[in-house]
């Protein structure tokens, strides 16, 4: 399910923000029926976030990234920064050891109570610091396997509400479907027009993207239309794909890249041409999916090891280093 994430600023002469991270969490807990013990987990782990953040970068933000999928809900905390980065990740994470004149149990506490966690840092670039909490404790990870191969960053433009971008994972009958749509313009009505797209995708999962474009071109019909990429995989090494307007495909498997094609056009208003694509490829894939928030001026190349992260973990990287910061901005992951 498409949930609007929420940025919280941490500055290191004003700690209220991470009290405010804190209760965000809370809200957030409640509104999924996080177990007792998940809701206060949570809140320790976005504590510990913005504590890190303001002792060692001095300056950063949380993100606070909730999601539904496959009947399991849950949040993801994100803690990104620009600082001196980690030299160490391991024995940053051995309980006692500190940098900075603490007791050196953050990194470590938070591994403890996440069911997913990775740290990606480059020093004198910054650190960013990943903690998946399920709503309900999993006792076998191999359970949501599929979920653990997703990532997301889904963020309403600075100063709005609402976010115009949409996303949409739907795994069924041995075939999963991916896709990013981006409403026109800002706010609540370009939010109305990508969750439409969101509808129609969960009511026809059968469709083939080209198909689904077209019935979401007829539904869209009376909102501000949108831009859509969809993305269908049948369980082989073959990607069917379809887009129109400027959501941004990438497709990458080993040390090579495949950009996938989209055809102009805004969906629910003038679509000249839809045309649906296939990409194969060998061994395993990531797949990235992007709205027009993000730069298309990143490459994976130039994060060492970051293709091999979780995909939360790149999902965030490309978010914190190349988002325009003028746009709503949505960053799908997906390891296929």
């Amino acid at each position: 399910m498409s949930v609007s994430h929420q940025r919280i600023p941490i500055l290191v002469n004003d700690q209220s923000y991470i009290g405010h991270a804190r209760r965000q969490a809370a809200a957030i807990a409640e509104s999924l029926a996080f177990s007792e013990t998940a809701a206060g987990n949570l809140g320790i782990i976005v504590t510990e976030a913005g504590r890190n953040i303001a002792l060692h970068a001095g300056s950063g933000e949380i993100v606070l990234a909730p999601w539904t999928m496959d009947g399991y809900a849950g949040v993801d905390v994100v803690a990104l920064d620009r600082g001196p980065g980690i030299a160490d990740i391991e024995r940053a994470l051995e309980d006692g050891f500190s940098t900075a004149g603490t007791a050196g149990t953050g990194l470590g506490a938070m591994r403890r109570l996440a069911q997913e966690f990775q740290v990606y840092s480059i020093p004198r670039a910054g650190t960013v610091v990943f903690a998946r909490v399920f709503a309900r404790q999993i006792t076998d990870m191999t359970a949501v396997r599929g979920i653990s191969r997703v990532g997301v960053m889904n963020l309403p433009m600075q100063g709005e509400v609402h976010c115009g971008d949409a996303w949409k994972v739907i795994r069924a009958g041995g075939r999963s479907l991916y896709m990013v749509a981006d409403g026109l313009g800002h706010g609540k009505d370009a939010a109305l027009a990508s969750g439409r797209a969101c509808e129609v995708l969960e009511q026809n999962p059968g469709l083939l993207p080209e198909d689904l474009l077209g019935e979401m071109h007829r539904a869209l019909r009376k909102t501000r239309g949108a831009a859509v990429s969809i993305a269908t995989l049948d369980g082989q090494r073959t990607l069917h794909y379809a887009g129109a307007g400027n959501i941004s495909g990438v497709l990458h498997a080993g040390r090579s890249h495949q950009n996938l094609v989209s055809m102009n056009g805004t969906v629910g208003h003038t679509v000249n041409r839809v045309r649906e694509f296939l990409y194969t490829w060998e061994g395993e894939a990531t797949l990235i999916l992007s709205s027009d928030g993000l730069s298309s001026r990143w490459a994976l190349e130039q994060y060492p090891g970051l293709l091999g992260k979780h995909p939360a973990l790149i999902a965030a990287v490309l978010y914190r280093d190349h988002c325009r910061g003028r746009d709503d901005v949505t960053v799908l992951v997906v390891r296929i």
